[in-house]
């Protein structure tokens, strides 16, 4: 399967990967979960970024999706219709918090207690989708991104200010997720995201 050109095809489905592209190489994604920041500074690329991820699932051997901002949803159980508009608009109703404030750093450690041991395992990818702009602890961010990274394959943090060519990652969470992670790639349009999928190919 050609992910790459799965992907751009499923656009013209709402995200739904409705027709199939192939290559002659076989590729296996490994297992993922992504965390996704729906706080009000990501609001404009939130639902563009997890429509991105509900195509990716559809060619992953495992993922779960979880959305963060000052508190953590587990939005995998969300995801079984084939409605991608439709289930963003759901989302963004009930979600508590949805477009308000963010927590990384609690958000990430309620992510450790409560879901690591049964979604994070050594074939896993973690993606985390934020712009990094934490207002809570930067302790308990950098403690949460410790326990994930013992367990994970890797871990990819993307951030959609990285499409700024003047951007530079100085937020104090971006600041203290740095030494942690794998990746920091951007993620502000189109081409950016398909640049991250030989990252989590195997």
């Amino acid at each position: 399967m050609d992910v790459r050109r799965s992907f751009r095809r499923s656009l013209a489905h709402g995200g739904e990967l409705v027709e199939l592209a192939r290559r002659a190489r076989a590729v296996e994604l490994p297992s993922l979960v992504v965390l996704c920041d729906t706080s009000g500074s990501m609001d404009a690329c939130s639902r563009f970024l997890l429509a991105f991820v509900f195509a990716l699932r559809k060619v992953t051997r495992r993922t779960e999706i979880f959305a963060f901002n000052t508190s953590l949803t587990r939005l995998t159980p969300w995801l079984r219709t084939g409605d991608v508009p439709g289930t963003l608009e759901r989302l963004a109703r009930n979600v508590e918090d949805w477009s308000g404030g963010t927590r990384i750093g609690e958000c990430l450690l309620a992510f450790v207690d409560h879901h690591l041991r049964h979604t994070v395992r050594g074939d896993t990818t973690v993606l985390i989708l934020s712009d990094g702009l934490d207002r809570g602890d930067t302790g308990s961010l950098e403690t949460a991104l410790l326990a994930i990274r013992r367990r994970a394959r890797r871990i990819i943090w993307l951030n959609p200010l990285m499409g700024d060519p003047r951007y530079r990652p100085e937020a104090r969470g971006m600041q203290a997720a740095l030494p942690h992670v794998d990746r920091l790639v951007p993620a502000h349009n189109l081409e950016a995201l398909e640049a991250l999928l030989p990252m989590i190919e195997r």
